[in-house]
């Protein structure tokens, strides 16, 4: 991956009251990584499947359910719960859509696995707040157009920030690059 330029890619701050209108707007997802939160696939089961899902998929979700990557659509009570008992920690990150639950996951999946330079497939935590700013700020214009596909944004909390970060294309029209992201060594 090449440095992007500044102007494939705007970051600001965003607002909680921001967050709060973009879930009651129905077009706030969030991807939470069970991995460090146990209440996580909790509470996607009391969601049920219309509102929360894993990234995972058949035998990978049975294997790996407690502590997938799961999805969820934003609402204030979900808004609320994500600020009182995640905020502070590398929870996951949000992203803005007018898709369903099921084409932002279909979306997602596309990202779980990606190749290193030696060919080998890596998981690929794009959900973690402390990976996807920088593979964003550091991502090709394909590589970006890919990873936004149809998404609006993502918006990031780091742990320690008191504004979550939101992140868009400037460059809307740019097309992804039918390839798969390839993570590529720097050293």
């Amino acid at each position: 991956m090449t440095d992007a330029s500044p102007s494939l890619l705007e970051t600001r701050a965003a607002s909680l009251d921001e967050l709060r209108e973009l879930a009651r707007a129905g077009r706030l997802y969030a991807v939470i990584d069970a991995c460090d939160t146990p209440a996580v696939p909790e509470k996607a089961r009391e969601l049920g499947d219309e509102r929360a899902v894993s990234l995972y998929r058949a035998s990978a979700d049975e294997m790996y359910w407690a502590f997938a990557p799961y999805l969820f659509r934003v609402d204030w009570d979900l808004l609320d719960w994500i600020i009182a008992d995640l905020w502070h920690e590398p929870w996951g990150i949000f992203a803005v859509a007018d898709e369903s639950l099921e084409e932002v996951r279909r979306h997602f999946r596309r990202f779980l696995l990606v190749h290193a330079p030696d060919g080998e497939q890596w998981y690929f935590r794009f959900y973690d707040p402390r990976v996807l700013p920088p593979f964003l700020q550091a991502s090709t214009a394909g590589e970006i157009a890919e990873l936004f596909g149809t998404l609006h944004a993502f918006v990031v909390q780091r742990p320690g920030s008191l504004l979550p970060e939101y992140f868009s294309r400037t460059h809307a029209d740019a097309s992804p690059s039918r390839i798969r992201i390839r993570l590529h060594r720097t050293d």
